[in-house]
């Protein structure tokens, strides 16, 4: 049985290895995958023959040069940012998402207006909570949309909520994720000969990725109850050598330094800190906290954000030359690392599957 040799070979490199990203892709897409204390873990040996959690898996081996030219059409030319049209700065132009999200508020306008305008039924998010990790939620409105406004910087398994949206009937979703997250969802859309039951991400239309150097494990919310002295926390923000919690009695700071040992080690292995293959990718500017940088992706993604600009929705800017290299230094000196490890022979980095010397040098360009 070729398929069960597979979940296994999942339980087996990913699930036990710590290398899992709590993508939350193939919860709901199996049935004896679950969530159990905010790890993904089989409850139940599998024993199908035409499973699809190993292939989809962001965590497992990948041809990136064959899913650059599933989403793009083309071999990537920028070897440290991946394929992009643009890169602009960009700000929501509601009130609403403007105050309420991160930032420029651009991933909640963003996904407000694809909701709105009846291109997706609904869009898959991330709620954050009051005490606790974030809770992957399907907002079908404006106002649940806003509701899960805000960073989290805490792995939440948001894709399960895709697969549990697309069970209830759901078609055309909005998908906002972490790198690894659209990851496997474009892993799960190029999928050919293969059992097509549960490919959940033939309903994705639009994917909207965040930029993600690290995650927290949750046990982190522990220290923030502490901190913050158990007031609940509103808002989370890392702009540069704190972590900001937002209380309704004022801000918390805590150093950086005091919360690296809660960083997950798979992120400290993960190659894509932009979302390279998303739509649309957004961050901070770390420069101006009422703007977002934003890289538009795709031809669907350069739609997108032309209609929501004309339609007052957004606003957007060239984006800085003088930041440009700031932003190529940050995400070449992350790649760097992983091309090291993998040098080194690290466990980890199996994943990767770097078929072309340009982009196994990533980080190395004059």
């Amino acid at each position: 049985m070729e398929q069960l040799r597979m979940s296994l070979r999942l339980k087996q490199e990913v699930m036990d290895t710590e290398a899992c990203t709590r993508c939350g892709l193939c919860v709901g897409l199996c049935p004896y995958i679950k969530t159990m204390n905010e790890r993904i873990a089989f409850i139940h040996d599998c024993s199908r023959e035409d499973g699809n959690c190993y292939q989809v898996c962001p965590r497992t081996p990948t041809d990136w040069a064959t899913l650059d030219q599933a989403v793009f059409g083309e071999a990537r030319t920028d070897q440290v940012l991946g394929n992009y049209a643009q890169i602009l700065y960009a700000r929501s132009l509601d009130r609403g998402t403007g105050e309420s999200g991160q930032y420029g508020g651009v991933v909640s306008a963003l996904a407000a207006f694809m909701v709105e305008s009846g291109e997706s039924e609904a869009a898959v998010v991330t709620r954050g909570e009051e005490s606790g990790p974030p809770t992957p939620v399907v907002a079908r409105t404006r106002e649940e949309i806003l509701a899960a406004s805000g960073s989290k910087y805490s792995a939440s398994p948001t894709l399960s909520a895709l697969n549990e949206g697309v069970r209830q009937g759901l078609n055309n979703l909005t998908v906002i994720g972490r790198p690894c997250q659209v990851l496997g969802l474009r892993k799960m859309q190029s999928l050919t000969g293969v059992s097509e039951h549960n490919l959940s991400a033939r309903q994705v239309n639009f994917t909207i990725g965040l930029f993600c150097f690290w995650s927290l494990d949750t046990k982190v919310y522990s220290l923030f109850e502490q901190k913050t002295e158990g007031k609940a926390v509103r808002k989370i923000d890392i702009p540069q050598n704190f972590v900001v919690l937002t209380t309704d009695a004022g801000e918390v700071q805590i150093p950086v330094d005091e919360v690296r040992e809660y960083i997950r080690p798979t992120c400290l292995r993960c190659f894509d800190p932009t979302a390279e293959f998303a739509d649309v990718a957004v961050g901070s500017t770390e420069h101006d906290p009422q703007w977002n940088t934003l890289i538009v992706r795709t031809a669907k993604g350069k739609e997108v954000v032309e209609r929501a600009v004309a339609e007052g929705r957004l606003e957007i800017k060239d984006y800085p030359a003088a930041r440009l290299p700031l932003l190529l230094t940050a995400v070449n000196n992350k790649k760097q690392r992983v091309v090291d490890g993998m040098a080194r022979g690290e466990a980890g980095y199996e994943y990767l599957i770097l078929n072309s010397a340009s982009f196994a040098a990533a980080g190395r360009e004059d």
